[in-house]
């Protein structure tokens, strides 16, 4: 039984991920020279999806098409920052370069 309810969650996850991209498209878009800040809609979807379920989905045909480092500025302008140095689909999510 746990593994079952493992399963749905991770489709759901999956699912989400997706909803959560198609939302900030424009945001993330790699052919927009100058994209948009994040609209209300797509920090909506973040803040209640989490950048967790977004990063899980995230493939090579998926970041053929999305700038990632502009998917996590969306994500920091969202309040939801990746961590330094986490990993979100195969990007490495710069860390901080200067300590204080």
């Amino acid at each position: 039984m746990l593994l079952l309810s493992t399963q749905v969650q991770g489709e759901r996850c999956n699912d989400s991920g997706i909803e959560a991209l198609l939302a900030c498209g424009d945001s993330i878009d790699k052919d927009l020279q100058t994209p948009p800040k994040p609209s209300q809609g797509c920090c909506t979807v973040v803040r209640i999806i989490g950048m967790n379920c977004v990063c899980e989905v995230i493939n090579k045909g998926i970041e053929a098409t999305i700038d990632m480092q502009r998917l996590v500025n969306v994500a920091t302008a969202c309040g939801r920052p990746l961590a330094p140095r986490s990993q979100c689909g195969s990007f490495l999510v710069p860390g901080m370069t200067h300590h204080y």
